[in-house]
């Protein structure tokens, strides 16, 4: 069963896949949501609790994009990483990395709900990776981390229209054969 909050988040996070995170205020969130800034702040307590819960729903949406797209476990890490960057580059995901960036320049600038909630996706993104890597995989959090870098570098490289230079490291960095479990 879907409540109003959850209706409320899946239209703003609609509007901010949009038109992006950086200049969501309440006022246009609202508007999205078809409803008022008192009662967002009525239902989410504040603005950082409404872009907390509307950044937590935007990880999900993604995670379950991933999910349907997306084999269970992978044969090799450089499977893995390839399969979410390939998933990362459609044009569809286009919107939730440009919001990714706007979380990750609003912690850099030391916002407190976006580091929070961008502290929760990362270790939900590497509870993720960790549960999709070869069953033999002996640090399979310890990996994950390391993975997730990797994907997240590339995803920076990417949006600095450097794909090429993304894809030679992750040739170099995950050649195929290599013993992955080190690192």
């Amino acid at each position: 069963m879907t409540t109003k909050t959850d209706n409320w988040l899946g239209a703003m996070a609609d509007h901010v896949l949009e038109h992006g995170l950086n200049t969501a205020s309440l006022r246009p969130l609202a508007k999205a949501a078809g409803t008022s800034d008192r009662m967002l702040i009525y239902h989410f307590g504040n603005k950082d609790g409404v872009i907390a819960a509307l950044l937590t729903h935007l990880a999900q949406r993604f995670t379950d994009a991933l999910d349907a797209n997306s084999t269970a476990t992978v044969a090799t890490h450089a499977d893995l990483v390839a399969d979410v960057i390939a998933f990362q580059r459609r044009p569809e995901m286009a919107g939730f990395l440009r919001v990714w960036f706007d979380i990750v320049a609003a912690s850099a600038h030391g916002q407190s709900p976006h580091i929070r909630t961008g502290q929760q996706i990362i270790a939900g993104f590497v509870d993720w990776i960790a549960a999709r890597l070869p069953k033999d995989d002996p640090t399979p959090h310890k990996t994950a981390k390391s993975l997730l870098t990797v994907i997240e570098g590339m995803a920076v490289m990417d949006a600095l229209g450097q794909s090429d230079l993304a894809d030679a490291a992750l040739a170099t960095l995950l050649l195929p054969g290599e013993n992955h479990h080190s690192r």
